[in-house]
């Protein structure tokens, strides 16, 4: 969603992202929304943040920078344009990373929703090579599912599918935690955070995916990752072995690449470098330093006022007033752009500052709103 990154003040800009789904539902198609973004320019640097990766991408001088992982962006005519190497996968909370004394239950974890792109029906087959061979691992699947949709994206009837995989026995195994409600985050952070901790390796099977915060979090609670090359990505070429990333390339390979996984030694020096790839307190001064060279570049300062990173891995990706559930903001995105337009710096400060301070300008535009209908009517 548009995302507020920084407060602007008297030394310089603030900087405020939005996401692609916006700029291709609302900035791209409606005149009113996009001259709103931009005259946000005059007080904000404004930012892209990806939520899929483009091979087409076509550069936008409307947007000072985009937020893209190495290799997700190709500028379809090969123009430069600035690109900060950090996405909302970069800031894991600081409950994936915390020490605990959890045993490690599960063997197994994913938490990939039921949606076709996940690959999810290549990881149930993986299980099943693995319980053919007689070995029983303990697999958890915490699996968010959407409601049934027209194209068939979505996979409504994934437990029926699972169940017609797997016995009754070996479901005591491998649990499907189907999870209908607040689609698609049905589990705040510190419980997801638990059975992470709780586990030993992650599988990610998704074919084409990249930037995928489920893998992040898993490299933050220093967790194997099993996974094609394209959920790799989000490590530094370097980093991208074992015991940190396991690979597979055909789903028929998914299997031996888990007993690898499961199997190996943790030790290695190298992951405290691993996890601070995705810790929200390395990336925000990751981050401030992307933004002023952006700015020293172009001759102009950033502000003065310290990132409050605090949700980024949600926040930055959330949508103002389109999709639906827990991954959106009840408030236009023209309105956003004039609350972060005309409010004074310090209050935007203020803003800065919460735990959500998107959701906080909507109920207060609200809250304003509402006065003024009330002292019209008085």
């Amino acid at each position: 969603m548009a995302c507020l990154i920084k407060a602007p003040d008297a030394s310089g800009k603030g900087c405020v992202s939005f996401t692609t789904p916006e700029r291709d539902t609302l900035i791209n198609k409606h005149t009113q929304v996009r001259a709103a973004v931009e005259a946000l320019k005059q007080r904000y640097l404004v930012g892209l943040h990806h939520n899929w990766h483009d091979h087409q991408f076509a550069y936008d001088p409307l947007f000072d920078f985009s937020m893209a992982g190495d290799g997700d962006l190709i500028e379809s005519n090969g123009r430069p344009f600035a690109r900060v190497p950090l996405d909302a996968c970069n800031f894991s909370p600081a409950c994936f990373s915390r020490a605990s004394a959890s045993e490690k239950f599960w063997d197994v974890l994913c938490t990939s929703r039921a949606v076709f792109f996940k690959g999810l029906l290549e990881f149930f087959q993986a299980i099943r090579a693995f319980y053919d061979r007689g070995h029983f691992i303990r697999v958890l699947h915490l699996c968010p599912v959407p409601p049934a949709n027209a194209d068939g994206t979505h996979l409504h009837d994934i437990r029926q599918r699972f169940e017609a995989i797997f016995s009754p026995q070996e479901r005591q195994w491998f649990t499907l935690m189907t999870m209908e409600w607040d689609n698609p985050f049905p589990l705040d952070l510190e419980t997801l955070a638990f059975f992470y901790r709780a586990s030993r390796v992650y599988v990610h099977s998704a074919p084409q995916e990249r930037r995928a915060r489920a893998a992040a979090y898993a490299w933050a609670s220093r967790m194997p990752v099993v996974s094609r090359e394209n959920i790799a990505s989000l490590l530094p070429k370097a980093l991208r072995r074992r015991p940190f990333w396991f690979e597979f390339d055909k789903p028929e390979q998914m299997a031996d690449a888990i007993a690898a996984a499961v199997g190996a030694a943790k030790d290695d020096p190298q992951w405290d470098r691993v996890a601070g790839e995705f810790n929200s307190d390395q990336s925000s001064r990751r981050l401030e330093e992307a933004l002023d060279d952006i700015t020293r570049k172009r001759r102009q300062t950033m502000s003065r006022q310290l990132i409050n990173a605090t949700g980024f891995d949600i926040r930055l990706g959330r949508h103002h007033d389109i999709g639906g559930g827990t991954n959106r903001v009840d408030q236009t995105l023209g309105e956003f752009c004039r609350v972060l337009l005309n409010l004074p710096d310090a209050s935007m400060a203020k803003f800065a500052a919460v735990p959500d301070a998107e959701t906080a300008l909507a109920e207060s535009a609200k809250g304003a709103d509402l006065r003024t209908r009330q002292g019209a009517n008085a």
